[in-house]
This record gives C-alpha cells, structure tokens and sequence, in this order.
C-alpha cells in the first residue's frame, strides 16, 4: 500500500496494533469494505483470519476491490464466528442495529457514467431490503447505524436515494469508506437532519478505529445535502 503513500507503509500493523490497544471484547467493530486485495476466496483466508483473532464483533460489508467475495452462505461458513457479513441484511447487536450493502456512486458525481445508472439503482434497493429488514424488529433496537462502502452521496453533496432511505429511517449514523487522500476533502461528514456521518477509510482516520457516538451532538454537516 505505501505506493499510494509514505504513510500508507506497515499500514495494517498500525490498524491491528492501535484496535489492540483501544478495543475490547464487547465492542463492535465496522469494517467498512476494500479488506483485501486477494482475487479468490482461498487467498484472502489469511487477512479474513487475522481479522477474526482480532477483539470484539466484526461487521464486514464488501467493497469494491473486494473480488474474493462470494456467496453469503459460502463465506459464513468459511469465516470465523465473530464476523458478520453485511450486503443488504442488517445485524442487532446489544440494542443497535447495522444495516448496509456496498452502496455505489450516486447521479452527478464527477466520476458517474450512464453504465453506473442501474449498478446504483440495485444498490439503492438492497440498502431498502436492508432496512426493511428490521422493520418486524423494531422492539430490539434502539439505535440504528447505516453502513456502505461507497459515500452516501456525490461529490457535491446532493441529494440521492441513499440518503432518502437514510432520512426516512431516521438513522443515528452512517458510516462510509471508499475515500482516499485528496478526495477525503469532500467527503459529508458531521451531522445532517437526525444522521450523524462518519467516513472511516483508513487514512482518512489514522489508520484506527473511529469511535461512532450513538446520541451525542456533533458538529452540522454541509447543508446541501
């Protein structure tokens, strides 16, 4: 990774060393996608296996390097017991619920195509088949935590499906990788509405884990959302 940057070297020691330091058993931990660069399943085992010794619950949802993805039923069976896969399902987990998919990029978006029109509608749906999926388990939670990979919105900070469902469900947080270096810059964070945004790609969070505060003010986010 350090050819994207001096400081990317020994990045994921710096990620593993500072989540042994601050984690603990009972925490839960998002990782928010692109969590190896394995091609296959089978190769991809090794990091997937680190990432189970490591503290606490993890929630994975895929990213879009993530090609050693597969089936949910084969990488359930695969990964250690302390993973949980997220692509439009949700998981509750001590009275918070997380629901997500990979999420893509939204209309308008500097680097959007025609071509990338019905990969976001799909995705759209499955964060939608998400969170209908605790509607008939409403009881059991009392916050809940959006997950993608991809930012919730474009580069401008408009409008778009994603944040429709995640204004309709009223959700706590949302959470979001996928941006690197400069483009961490544009990147909607802050509070919006009830939705406090949080991006957590590595750089943009020093290569440890972000704390994600459940009912705590925080500072406003761009309004032109």
């Amino acid at each position: 990774m350090d050819r994207f940057g001096e400081h990317w070297r020994n990045h994921d020691q710096k990620i593993f060393e500072s989540w042994e330091r601050i984690g603990r058993e009972d925490d839960v931990l998002i990782v928010a996608g692109d969590t190896s660069w394995a091609m296959r399943m089978q190769e991809a085992l090794p990091d997937l296996e680190r990432i189970g010794r490591m503290k606490g619950l993890k929630v994975m949802l895929k990213g879009n390097h993530d090609y050693w993805w597969q089936s949910l039923a084969k990488m359930t069976r695969a990964l250690h017991p302390s993973i949980k896969l997220l692509q439009a399902n949700s998981v509750i987990v001590g009275r918070v619920a997380i629901a997500g998919t990979r999420g893509w990029l939204c209309p308008n978006d500097l680097f959007f195509t025609p071509d990338d029109q019905k990969i976001y509608e799909r995705e759209v749906g499955r964060l939608r088949a998400a969170l209908q999926s605790l509607e008939s388990r409403r009881s059991e939670f009392d916050s809940l935590i959006v997950a993608l990979h991809y930012p919730p919105t474009n580069d401008k900070h408009e409008p778009g499906g994603f944040i429709e469902l995640i204004d309709e469900r009223g959700a706590d947080a949302c959470v979001y990788g996928h941006l690197h270096g400069d483009a961490i810059a544009t990147a909607l964070t802050g509070k919006r509405n009830k939705t406090t945004y949080y991006l957590v790609s590595a750089d943009a969070v020093g290569f440890s884990p972000a704390e994600i505060k459940l009912g705590v003010p925080s500072v406003e986010a761009d309004r032109s959302v």
